[in-house]
């Protein structure tokens, strides 16, 4: 497997992350390349290399996408993870974006000058040209509501014990002097060498994502937010999805991120679905059900963590109880799998 990075905007990206194979390049591949055509395709045996482009239509028409699992998992699924669609995706991501020996080294460097030793916490706030139609803005207090729960449920009252908060953003400029004023016994950490290399304009800071450093520091902030131990940030973020994922890719991380917008969500993979284990009779606005029916969840987009907005089989929406309902796997055959398991 390669990625073509000629269309990527990111000057550098390919020293960053390990290759996805190393027994092929670029250079070795032959002149005929046909395009993958999903599950439509009805015979690939004639065919050496197939090319993937994520923005195709027809990549929809595959049982490989967000939300399956490999059938040898059915099993062992439900005692492997709290979460098994969160466990395979995260083993997925975590192999995808597997860091070059020196970002690793980079990572460990700045840990080391930050003094982030465990336990620590991480938030992402993400802004700038997020808020102009894809989310609203979220304060200081909300990342930081959640972030004062898990430090009084792990560390108590010691006061010996230093708070530290790990942050990443694309506005620094406001987010740390906020928070520093507002949680004046917490310790604020960010990848920088000083305040003046903070960006206050918006447009620059938004360009600047583009360059190698800026590239390189997303990366090392990707790579410390996973490794914390307790993280918060929306999931209306793309970063903030991939932190999850990243952390489940080593443990465990169902009750060590948190998001304070929306649900986990895939684009272009299968909806959320659920089935009651317990009959409900909604009021005005909710929805009725009975055990064992499917409810299929139409909004990922901020319902506290106990509510839930869906469809049941009749076609009715409405918000519901998540208690009321567990979620459901699919499993699928993953042919390649089957000769390794």
């Amino acid at each position: 497997m390669l990625v073509d990075y000629s269309s990527v905007p990111y000057p550098g990206i390919q020293k960053v992350f390990l290759p996805l194979s190393d027994t092929c390049s670029m250079e070795d591949l032959p002149k005929q390349v046909d395009e993958w055509k999903g599950d439509l395709q009805e015979n690939y045996e004639h065919i050496q290399v197939v090319r993937l482009d994520l923005t195709h239509e027809t990549s929809t028409n595959t049982c490989f996408k967000g939300l399956t699992i490999p059938k040898f998992l059915e099993e062992k699924g439900e005692f492997l993870h709290d979460d098994p669609n969160m466990w395979w995706i995260g083993q997925i991501m975590g192999y995808l974006l597997r860091p070059s020996p020196w970002i690793s080294v980079r990572v460990q460097e700045i840990k080391k000058k930050l003094n982030l030793t465990h336990p620590y916490v991480s938030i992402h706030v993400r802004r700038t040209d997020k808020l102009v139609k894809e989310a609203r803005k979220f304060e200081i207090e909300e990342y930081m509501d959640p972030v004062v729960a898990w430090y009084d449920s792990q560390v108590g009252n010691a006061s010996n014990y230093t708070r530290r908060v790990y942050v990443a953003s694309d506005d620094l400029a406001s987010v740390i002097p906020d928070a520093r004023n507002k949680y004046p016994d917490y310790d604020f950490v960010y990848n920088t060498v000083d305040d003046k290399k903070l960006l206050k304009d918006m447009k620059q800071t938004v360009q600047s994502r583009q360059t190698e450093d800026e590239l390189v520091a997303i990366v090392c902030d990707l790579m410390i937010l996973s490794q914390s131990d307790y993280f918060v940030g929306t999931y209306s973020s793309n970063v903030g999805r991939l932190v999850t994922q990243l952390m489940h890719s080593s443990s465990d991380a169902t009750f060590r991120s948190r998001s304070i917008d929306w649900r986990m969500t895939y684009h272009g993979g299968l909806p959320l679905t659920y089935r009651a284990v317990e009959d409900f009779s909604g009021g005005k606005g909710e929805l009725s059900f009975s055990a064992g029916e499917t409810i299929v969840l139409t909004s990922s987009v901020e319902f506290p963590s106990y509510k839930g907005f869906g469809r049941n089989e009749a076609g009715h929406e409405g918000s519901f109880p998540m208690y009321k309902v567990e979620q459901t796997l699919t499993f699928v055959q993953y042919p390649a799998l089957n000769d390794i398991f």
